[in-house]
């Protein structure tokens, strides 16, 4: 608990340190943002630890020792609410966010403004960091905006483009109207229950659900979809990864999709609202967008020709797995199906987070050495750029599921509780698959075909753009080496946590 609120304290203060630490010397600063990163990791480690092994939630308390207000029963005070799965989606997002910012050491090496760009990427962590720690639903949100603004201006960094500029403005207008979704909600909830304390919230509507509650999930949930780049409402996703600069790619892709739409989406689901609604209906609702999305994403990514918005497509149809395994966890609420559906989309969160980013940095490689990223130009590309090459093959095998790499394992918990739940759900997960598949061949035979002209002079990167890309391969192959034993040390306890309700209430509210 004392550790907590360093988690928060720490990004904050690296980046508005930033710029007086640049009056020193532009090395240090570079220096300063991977030493920040690295302290929040380290916290993020301890307070994941404390909570595995102790299998608490974490309530911390600020300005005061409690939430309850003085001889009432209900929390008045803002309170920071941690369980197992918000700090295993933040030991994740530390961990990924400091290879981002030590690849961007070389790959932003040319690009000026940088101690604007590292500013830019700590206050995105934070914003991140704040969403899975609070515990109250308008902090949520204003985590939410915090990480949406930095999330804008970081797609738009490269602003000597127009498709950069282009992508960010069109990001920031979806996300401000799925903010305007959420932040609309959450004002019902308000004016309904008079709280805004996540564990109060759910004692509530558990106990005297009502229609404005109803609306307001629909709100708050569309917008949460807007977030995660759901088709629909994808179109943002296909435009920002592309323009951004890869560092960033991997963030939003691994992180920024999963902080502000998934883990949200389960937080919101499972923790305020549970079995308070027709929770069968609920789950049905998510598995019709998660069936959508990982068939649409995956099929779009097979006719891409530029390799950073094939990750992108593909990275709308891995958020289908994941929505899917959370709706058959809401719609097998309380049997073992849905425990492992949920376990399942957990697992493919952590994992996509790390397949994703190395699939980003790998583009970014090629793009920093070759100068293109369009695969008409990039045949042969493997003779040039091995190391490179070896990365995106470990990647790619490991997003289409082929053991023994982490992918497998996530990837089969949602097939098998698919086919356990509903066949046909699980028919729909092949066939995303066989797109992603085929999507992933395409750029693997791109890259061991005929050497092309342009990739002539290619060759792998420096140290500080490789040992990022080698970390997380070792990162895939160990997760791959042992997945069942961090399914069921980890992931299924993950799961159990999130779907107990009644535990994250007593843990603000006692009794």
């Amino acid at each position: 608990m004392n550790v907590l609120p360093f988690l928060i304290i720490v990004p904050l203060f690296g980046a508005f340190s930033m710029p007086l630490i640049k009056l020193i010397s532009e090395k240090f600063r570079d220096i300063w943002a991977v030493i920040i990163s690295a302290i929040t990791l380290c916290v993020a480690a301890d307070v994941f630890y404390t909570i595995w092994k102790t299998n608490q939630i974490i309530v911390y308390t600020l300005g005061d020792t409690t939430p309850l207000g003085k001889g009432v029963g209900f929390p008045i005070r803002i309170v920071w609410e941690v369980d197992l799965l918000g700090a295993l989606i933040a030991v994740t997002i530390a961990f990924v966010s400091l290879l981002a910012i030590i690849y961007s050491l070389e790959y932003m090496k040319y690009d000026t403004g940088l101690d604007k760009y590292y500013t830019l990427i700590l206050i995105l962590e934070l914003g991140m960091l704040g969403i899975v720690i609070t515990g109250d639903i308008f902090n949520f949100y204003v985590f939410l905006e915090i990480m949406s603004i930095a999330s804008y201006a970081l797609v738009a960094f490269r602003n000597d483009t127009w498709e950069g500029i282009e992508a960010g403005i069109k990001y920031m207008f979806v996300g401000s109207l799925a903010s305007s979704f959420i932040l609309l909600g959450i004002a019902l909830l308000y004016g309904q229950y008079g709280t805004l304390t996540m564990a109060y919230l759910s004692h509530y509507i558990t106990r005297e659900p009502t229609f404005v509650s109803k609306v307001a999930l629909a709100f708050i949930l569309g917008g949460l979809l807007f977030k995660s780049g759901a088709v629909p409402v994808h179109m943002w996703l296909a435009d920002a990864h592309p323009a951004a600069p890869s560092s960033i790619s991997a963030m939003l892709s691994g992180l920024v999709i999963k902080a502000g739409g998934v883990y949200a989406i389960a937080r919101i689901l499972f923790s305020i609202y549970g079995i308070s609604l027709n929770i069968r209906t609920l789950g049905w609702i998510v598995i019709f967008f998660a069936c959508l999305t990982l068939i649409v994403g995956n099929a779009m990514a097979v006719v891409q020709t530029d390799m950073k918005r094939l990750f992108a497509f593909s990275s709308v149809g891995q958020i289908g797995y994941i929505l899917l395994g959370i709706g058959i966890g809401l719609a097998a609420y309380g049997t073992k199906v849905g425990q492992i559906a949920l376990a399942g989309a957990i697992y493919h969160t952590v994992n996509h987070a790390l397949m994703k980013a190395l699939l980003f940095l790998v583009a970014g490689a090629v793009l920093h050495e070759v100068g293109t990223k369009n695969l008409n130009e990039l045949s042969g590309l493997a003779r040039k750029m091995p190391l490179t090459s070896f990365a995106f093959l470990v990647g790619a095998a490991a997003i289409i599921g082929l053991p023994p790499l982490n992918g497998f394992a996530s990837k089969w918990l949602i097939y098998e509780s698919s086919a356990l739940y509903n066949p046909f759900l699980a028919a729909v997960a092949v066939l995303g698959t066989a797109f992603c598949t085929a999507a992933y061949i395409r750029v693997l035979f791109t890259f061991f075909g005929k050497e092309s002209e342009k990739v002539k002079e290619a060759r792998d990167p420096g140290k500080a753009m490789v040992i990022p890309m080698i970390i997380l391969i070792l990162a895939i192959i160990i997760m791959g080496l042992l997945p069942w034993q961090i399914n069921d040390s980890i992931m299924l306890p993950t799961a159990k946590m999130l779907e107990e309700s009644g535990k994250y209430v007593l843990a603000v509210l006692g009794g």
